[in-house]
Parts: structure tokens; sequence; C-alpha cells
């Protein structure tokens, strides 16, 4: 089986992440490595909540990369080196860091330095 079982709509996520027309080109080139993550998080046989947790982080990674990338006009970086800096280091604050509890944040740490391990073992 697949991770797509609990992430219909993975393909749209950049749609979602969306500014600018631009912003959508890049965010396509991240789908491969998130879809890798995701898939290798599903095999290890995740409960669905573990799962989720992570799939949403993952979603709001997404979003922080390509708000960066567009503020700055970095379309030309290397969406695999934008997703290393950003998870590196317990990864990038997401974009409503704010509003998250310490306990998410937390999460979201977890889920950055076991993307950035994935990326490491596998590219």
């Amino acid at each position: 089986m697949s991770f797509r079982a609990w992430a219909p709509d993975f393909d749209r996520w950049p749609e979602s992440w969306m500014g600018v027309e631009e912003d959508l080109a890049y965010g396509k080139k991240l789908l491969p490595w998130f879809a890798g993550f995701l898939q290798a998080l599903y095999a290890e046989g995740l409960s669905r909540k573990t799962f989720v947790q992570y799939r949403d982080h993952l979603l709001s990674l997404g979003g922080t990369i390509i708000r960066e990338v567009s503020l700055y006009g970095e379309y030309q970086v290397d969406p695999l080196e934008s997703l290393r800096e950003s998870v590196a280091d317990d990864g990038i604050l997401p974009d409503h860091y704010d509003q998250m509890t310490r306990a998410e944040l937390k999460a979201f740490e977890r889920m950055c330095r076991r993307f950035e391990k994935y990326l490491v073992e596998s590219y």
C-alpha cells in the first residue's frame, strides 16, 4: 500500500503553497522527496495519528520553503538544497509558529530531524 491512502491531497500541495506562478513549479520539484519520506514513514507502520501529524507538519514545511523562495526570488536554488537547509538544526520555523503550542513546535522539530536523517541516508 501507499502513503497516499492517508494523504489523498498530496499532489495538490504545491497549489496550496502557491502565491505566484513560479511557486507552483518549485513546489512540484519538492514532491519527490516528500513522497519518499512519507512512503518510508508509512512503510514503518506508524499509527494513523502519528503519520497524520508528520504529514501535516510536512505540508507546513513545504509552504514555509515556498514562502522563503518566493520572498527572496530564489527559484534558481536547487530544491534539494533548500529542503536540506530547511530541515537542518531542528528545522526552519513554520509560518504559523507563533500560533503553535510548545508540544506542536517540538513535534515539528522532530519531523524535521527525521526528514533530515532520511535525506542524508537516501540522497
